[in-house]
C-alpha cells in the first residue's frame, strides 16, 4: 500500500516552479506549446500581466533555462481581449523600433509605419516625408527637417517640450511615456538609465549627484530622507565589498603557496606519466620484432602433422595388439 501511494504521489501531484505549490488537479497545470514547460495557470496569468505592465515584449517562458516565446494563441487564451490588444500594440512597437528598415512617424498624432529603402540613410541627415500626414523630418534626429542646420544625437523631436510626458530614449530612440514618479528613467528597450528632463546619462551616477546641481536640481521626485537612505545603502554596499576584500586578501595570500604547491605536484606527476609513456612508446618502436618466415611456418606445420600421424599409428598398433591377445585363448582351446 505504501508503494502504491508513493507511485500515485509521483504521478499525480505536480509542483509549480514559480509558486512551489503542489497541484493535485491536472486541469490547473498549463504546458506551453513550444517548449512543453509546465506551470500552474494562476502563476502564468500573473506572469503575463506583470510582463505586460512593464512592456516586456515579446513574452517568453518564465523558465530561466528556456528562451522560447509564447505564441499569440496561448496569450489570447491567457489574457483578456483588451490585454491582448495592448500586447499586440506593444509587440508591433517593439518590432518596428528594432527593425532598421522601418520606423514610426515622429509626429504625435500620426503613428504611421514608414519603410526605409536604403539602410545606410538610417543614421544620416536625410529628409523623409510621411505618407499619411505629409510631415518631412530628419532620419537622424527624428525632428523637423533642417536643411541648413546640423542635428545632434541627443536632440529631442520637434513636437516634444522639456516638460512633456512623451519622449524618446537618447540611446535607442524608443518612445517612452512618463506619468509620475521618479525622474530617473530606465528604457524598457535598451535598459539605458537617464534623466527625464535633460536626457543626460545616469548609468554611472550611483549616488544620484546629478539632481544636486544644475537645472535638474531637486527634481528627482523623492524626498531628502529617501535619497539619503538610497545613498546610505549604496555606501554600505561599497563598504561591505571593501571589507570583504580586506578579509579575503590575507586568506588568499596565505593559501596561494599551498595551492601552488599542490598544482606543481599535479603538473609534475602528469609530466612523469607523460615521460614514462613516451619511453614505453620508444621502446616498443625500436625493439625488433621477430617475424616468422614462410619456411619456418611450413616446418612448424610439417612437424605438427608428423606428430599427429605418429600418435595415430601408435593407437592403431595398440588396438591391433589388444585384438590379438583377445584371440589367443580361442586358439589354445582348439
Amino acid at each position: 500500500m505504501t508503494e502504491e501511494r508513493v507511485k500515485l504521489c509521483s504521478e499525480d501531484i505536480f509542483q509549480c516552479a514559480i509558486c512551489c505549490n503542489d497541484i493535485d488537479d491536472k486541469t490547473n497545470v498549463y504546458a506551453f506549446e513550444s517548449c512543453h514547460c509546465q506551470f500552474c495557470k494562476v502563476c502564468i496569468r500573473q506572469y503575463c500581466l506583470s510582463q505586460l505592465n512593464t512592456a516586456s515584449v515579446p513574452i517568453r517562458c518564465p523558465n530561466g533555462d528556456c528562451n522560447s516565446r509564447l505564441s499569440l494563441n496561448e496569450l489570447h487564451l491567457l489574457l483578456s481581449d483588451t490585454q491582448y490588444q495592448l500586447y499586440n500594440k506593444l509587440l508591433l512597437d517593439h518590432e518596428v523600433t528594432n527593425d532598421p528598415h522601418r520606423l514610426f512617424c515622429p509626429h504625435v498624432d500620426c503613428g504611421q509605419i514608414l519603410s526605409i529603402i536604403d539602410e545606410r540613410q538610417h543614421h544620416k541627415e536625410y529628409p523623409m516625408t510621411c505618407t499619411k500626414c505629409g510631415t518631412t523630418f530628419c532620419l537622424k534626429c527624428r525632428s523637423q527637417w533642417h536643411p541648413h542646420e546640423h542635428c545632434s544625437d541627443l536632440l529631442t523631436p520637434y513636437e516634444m517640450e522639456a516638460d512633456s510626458n512623451i519622449k524618446r530614449c537618447p540611446r535607442c530612440r524608443f518612445p517612452l511615456e512618463w506619468i509620475a514618479g521618479c525622474a530617473q528613467i530606465m528604457c524598457v528597450n535598451c535598459k539605458h538609465i537617464f534623466c527625464w528632463y535633460c536626457l543626460k546619462s545616469l548609468d554611472n551616477d550611483f549616488f544620484l549627484l546629478h539632481f544636486e546641481s544644475g537645472p535638474c536640481r531637486n527634481r528627482l521626485g523623492h524626498s531628502r530622507a529617501s535619497l539619503f537612505l538610497h545613498r546610505l545603502t549604496i555606501a554600505g554596499i561599497f563598504i561591505g565589498l571593501i571589507l570583504l576584500l580586506l578579509i579575503t586578501i590575507p586568506f588568499l595570500i596565505l593559501t596561494t603557496p599551498c595551492l601552488l604547491c599542490c598544482r606543481y605536484k599535479q603538473i609534475k606527476n602528469r609530466l612523469k606519466n607523460l615521460t614514462k609513456l613516451g619511453q614505453r612508446f620508444q621502446q616498443q618502436q625500436y625493439t625488433p620484432t621477430a617475424h616468422p618466415s614462410p619456411s619456418s611456418s611450413l616446418n612448424q606445420l610439417n612437424d605438427s602433422t608428423l606428430v599427429d600421424m605418429e600418435q595415430e599409428t601408435r593407437t592403431m598398433i595398440i588396438n591391433s595388439l589388444l585384438n590379438i591377445n583377445q584371440s589367443r585363448p580361442e586358439l589354445s582351446s582348439v
